[in-house]
């Protein structure tokens, strides 16, 4: 057990060494990349002798009393049992007293020298940014997050720009697609590299403070993303975490952009291959483009099965017609691959918000509902943070019947990325549509720059429901566009059509009835479109 007699000795428990003098803790594989936050959290905890820890006491000792967000504590946790590989359900070290606070369960002792070195050898700490180069053209880009400069700010709000940044660490440690390096300062800058530096400066404005951030290229110092935030009350937690989630939102998708823009199409390293493939599967234009991203894909899993990131955009693939270039061609064949493909996506990395709701999609297209809402609340869990990873949430608890849910996840969202995209307010028009406000949903929809199949579909609902001038019009070029697009030889029939809608809208129970009965109405009074083998009306 952990006693005052041993606060200068190392301490150990499992197969971890605490090593107090160069403050890092040491695994059964070497060395354990913690962040300082979750360092101390596991100091403190340690030092209890098995008590119970409040949250409170965790607030005023390893954050000094400064007013954070609470999320900023189950972050650090979070982060300390993914160093510990610990399980929250059935945990080993770290045990969650509800509402109170953490107690860790594990027995302590002081650390014998030949532990210490023996767990010290077995592997090399991690290596530093200038020894990376070599793995650079296979492995994700590094995201460097440089200390925030608060010169100016510093003498009235001393705490504001480290907490700020352990913040911003945190919530960029839950991204897969990153190498995530916390950035000490002093240092020359790194050129070169592939990759980007994220930084940020605080400056005084009124009585609080505003945060300068942006994010350049590490070869060229180019930057990529730029945003001036306002942080009206530093005491405000809710601020705070606001600031976190537009940094980590925002910056992270302008990286991705530019990072997909210097791609050579040519390369032969696996990680680029992965993210042309996975561009490929979200922007083909045509059902062979489709298969053929398809096939990459599989062959990516094939060449390194324990990649998981390789297996979302392949699972979105065969749930969705092929990202609907080839409409009606996600049969239960293509359905029941993608259901296996994401559970061995989630076998191969628990860690990627992607997989669970992939999983959560095909839960809810075999009419899995507890399953998919249980996958869907893990990806939300896991990463709070992701715009895109929030939209399906979003979508998923619409077809799950709760509307409230959604709009309350479609804010969120909203907070993270200011200028919504066409994917949001498709989901927003959709849930406006089936709550029965279709002017709202009429004007949603309307803001969709490049309408995809069923964003064209619903607007021609809410049209032809308000009774517009355009919306036959507009529902019968919709239908052409179906016909047009569909998998097999010969255009489908309004029955066809009505079953595949639904098959793509897997709602449960009665909660997508507004959008199915309004579909009905309009291809019951449609005519046909020439060639079409439907009798006319």
């Amino acid at each position: 057990m952990a006693s005052e007699q041993h606060l200068g000795t190392d301490l150990a428990f499992g197969d971890f060494v605490i090593d107090r003098a160069d403050e890092r803790v040491l695994g059964p594989n070497g060395p354990v990349r913690l962040g300082n936050k979750a360092y101390r959290v596991l100091l403190a905890l340690v030092g209890q002798d098995g008590r119970l820890l409040t949250k409170d006491a965790l607030f005023s000792t390893v954050w000094d009393g400064t007013i954070v967000s609470e999320s900023a504590l189950t972050s650090a946790v979070k982060e300390l049992r993914r160093a510990l590989g610990d399980d929250p359900r059935q945990p080993r070290y770290i045990e969650s007293v509800y509402g109170r606070g953490y107690r860790f369960i594990a027995p302590v002792r002081p650390a014998d020298g030949k532990a210490r070195t023996a767990n010290a050898a077995r592997a090399p700490a991690a290596p530093a940014v200038e020894a990376m180069p070599e793995r650079a053209e296979t492995a994700p880009p590094l995201v460097l997050v440089a200390p925030f400069n608060d010169a100016a700010v510093r003498e009235r709000h001393p705490h504001c720009a480290p907490e700020l940044r352990e913040e911003v660490l945190s919530g960029l440690a839950r991204f897969r697609e990153i190498q995530l390096v916390a950035e000490e300062g002093g240092g020359e800058p790194v050129r070169g590299q592939r990759g980007y530096r994220l930084s940020a400066t605080l400056l005084p404005e009124g009585e609080g403070v505003k945060v300068m951030a942006r994010a350049n290229r590490l070869s060229d110092g180019v930057v990529v993303w730029s945003e001036t935030l306002s942080l009206a009350d530093t005491g405000t937690a809710g601020g705070v975490e606001r600031i976190v989630r537009r940094i980590v939102g925002s910056a992270l998708p302008a990286v991705d952009e530019d990072l997909f823009a210097g791609l050579s199409r040519a390369t032969g390293a696996f990680y680029d291959r992965y993210l042309l493939a996975k561009r490929r599967s979200l922007t083909a234009r045509s059902f062979a483009d489709a298969k053929e991203a398809a096939e990459a894909l599989e062959r990516l899993i094939e060449e390194r099965p324990d990649f998981g990131l390789a297996y979302p955009p392949l699972v979105r693939l065969y749930n969705t017609d092929f990202g609907y270039t080839g409409l009606g061609s996600s049969g239960r064949r293509e359905r029941a691959r993608g259901l296996a493909l994401a559970r061995a996506g989630l076998a191969a990395d628990r860690g990627n918000v992607h997989a669970y709701t992939v999983l959560g999609y095909c839960h809810l297209y075999h009419g899995e509902h507890d399953l998919a809402r249980t996958a869907l609340e893990q990806a939300l869990a896991l990463n709070p943070y992701n715009p895109l990873r929030l939209n399906e949430v979003a979508a998923g608890m619409v077809y799950l019947g709760d509307f409230a849910r959604a709009r309350s996840l479609l804010d969120m969202s909203l907070h993270l990325q200011p200028f919504p995209d066409d994917s949001f307010h498709e989901d927003m028009g959709r849930l406006r549509l089936l709550e029965g406000d279709c002017d709202g949903a009429e004007a949603a929809l309307a803001s969709v720059a490049r309408g995809s199949i069923f964003a064209d579909l619903y607007l021609a609902l809410c049209e032809l429901s308000l009774g517009r001038g355009g919306g036959r019009a507009r529902f019968v070029s919709w239908r052409e566009r179906v016909e047009q697009a569909w998998h097999a030889p010969g255009a489908p029939d309004a029955p066809a059509i009505a079953d595949w809608i639904r098959r793509h809208h897997p709602f449960r129970g009665e909660s997508g009835r507004r959008l199915f009965d309004a579909v009905d109405s309009a291809l019951a009074t449609d005519s046909p479109a020439p060639g079409s083998a439907e009798p006319a009306s």
